[in-house]
């Protein structure tokens, strides 16, 4: 993890009692691919950053062939490693497996949430009204996560969380690009309100319906993000993972 020093120099410590550095290692890059601060076709150096990190070139080898199986990083023969590129196929898949997830934890939730999950969640929302007044789109995907991690957790399924959380690796990278903006932030705002709403009122089949529409809000917006960034997608007849 990056820490800095008195001069104002980003160096990296991996603690020992904190996990393997391999898994240390992955968990930094994985947080980079998703937030675009490696963009698509970034090239990865094995050796660079292992002495970027200060550590040996297994654990960044053990690192990258994680990312690779996750589909965020392309390992290619004699030629090294690059960051993915975007994947119109993937990003449906992602949203096909999200969906699949959220929407009937969205229907348990409805029958189930409490008072003081609603509290959390309405918590949540004020938030994110207050991030993206400060056009913070960062807190705000953070926050967006820790909403959706309160609707399984109305459901009774607080651990499948982290299976949702696997399965929508490359929506991340998309929604990243598409929430530059307060106007985009204040929109999924309003799609929260509605699902909390339905959630309130019991309303098992209308909170089923908000969040399938909430859900096929970036595929809405892939035209407009592909046509803004076309760097960032792999070639239309190029091989997908």
């Amino acid at each position: 993890m990056p820490v800095s020093d008195h001069s104002g120099d980003e160096t990296y410590a991996f603690r020992q009692n904190s996990g393997s550095i391999a898994s240390q290692v992955y968990d930094y890059l994985m947080q980079r691919i998703l937030d675009m601060e490696l963009e698509p076709f970034r090239e990865l150096s094995e050796a660079k950053l292992a002495a970027e990190f200060g550590i040996s070139r297994t654990p960044v080898r053990e690192a990258l062939a994680r990312l690779a199986r996750r589909g965020l990083v392309d390992i290619l023969p004699q030629r090294g490693t690059r960051v993915s590129p975007l994947s119109i196929e993937l990003i449906a898949k992602s949203r096909f497996i999200r969906e699949a997830l959220e929407r009937p934890l969205a229907r348990m939730a409805a029958e189930k949430l409490t008072p003081e999950i609603a509290s959390l969640m309405m918590r949540e929302i004020a938030l994110q009204q207050t991030f993206a007044g400060l056009s913070d789109d960062q807190a705000f995907l953070e926050s967006d996560d820790r909403f959706h991690a309160l609707i399984a957790r109305a459901a009774g399924f607080e651990s499948i969380w982290d299976d949702v959380r696997e399965a929508k690796f490359h929506m991340d990278r998309v929604r990243r690009l598409s929430l530059l903006s307060q106007q985009h932030m204040y929109f999924i705002i309003g799609e929260h309100q509605d699902i909390i709403e339905r959630l309130k009122a019991h309303d098992v089949s209308g909170a089923d319906a908000s969040m399938a529409l909430h859900l096929v809000s970036v595929m809405r917006e892939l035209d407009l993000i592909r046509e803004r960034h076309p760097e960032y997608f792999a070639r239309e007849g190029a091989r997908q993972r």
